[in-house]
């Protein structure tokens, strides 16, 4: 037996493989870890939530409402059983924040001048499953770092609370704000008016958020495309399911 790289909910990990190369399934669940080694925690996964190419957008019908002119009929029952919400997610970690910058990239420079740079992620295990977050921010020579486990949730719900954590980071309102995000639902939901479906409630506290921003865009970056910044928030979430 041997492991491979696959895509959960188009984020890289790597999952237990038979002789063929086949995803080996144990009760229904695949072996899933989201490091390449040894001593990396084990997680399960559906088997319809792995696949072997990335993919920039989950599946509409379970997470999110399209846009009205594409949306389903109404009745239409989603196929994920729906979950607490995020004020009940069970057990939450304590936030480890780091105003130390990781040594692969002390070499990557200043952001441009006057711009406040934030990048977020959440990662799940299952889904729902365990979920966390991870975001930084950079201003100026000013780098902070967070990581937190969220507790049982959803892979969107770990997204947007990235969201909503790194903006409550910025003190300065006013001030032109950059936030990068790998996940085309949180844009969507957040800043293109699709309708959605579920995290009503805490779609609608960041969109109140967001207003209080004089200059604040939102810019999609690919996950896994080896972007430093994203990569780091992306593996400050998926270590923190390790810390619960």
């Amino acid at each position: 037996m041997s492991w491979q790289r696959r895509y959960f909910k188009g984020k890289e990990v790597w999952v237990e493989v038979d002789h063929r190369g086949d995803p080996i399934v144990k009760n229904g669940r695949i072996p899933m870890r989201y490091q390449n080694h040894d001593d990396a925690k084990i997680y399960s996964a559906s088997p319809r939530n792995v696949s072997s190419k990335p993919a920039d957008l989950i599946d509409a019908e379970e997470e999110f409402g399209l846009p009205e002119d594409l949306a389903e009929p109404t009745g239409t029952k989603p196929k994920t059983k729906s979950i607490t919400p995020p004020d009940g997610l069970d057990e939450p970690g304590e936030p480890r924040v780091s105003e130390e910058v990781p040594e692969e990239l002390l070499d990557l420079g200043l952001p441009v001048p006057g711009i406040i740079e934030l990048y977020t992620d959440g990662a799940c295990s299952g889904n729902p499953g365990p979920c966390g977050l991870g975001v930084v921010l950079r201003d100026k020579d000013l780098y902070k770092e967070v990581s937190q486990y969220l507790g049982l949730g959803t892979n969107n719900i770990a997204e947007l609370t990235a969201i909503q954590v790194a903006l409550t980071l910025v003190e300065d309102r006013k001030r032109p704000v950059r936030l990068y995000s790998d996940s085309t639902y949180c844009i969507g939901v957040l800043t293109k008016g699709w309708k959605a479906k579920k995290n009503r409630e805490l779609i609608l506290a960041i969109r109140e958020l967001i207003q209080e921003f004089s200059d604040l865009q939102f810019r999609k970056v690919k996950g896994h495309s080896g972007h430093p910044f994203n990569e780091r928030a992306d593996f400050l979430a998926t270590s923190s399911l390790e810390h619960r």
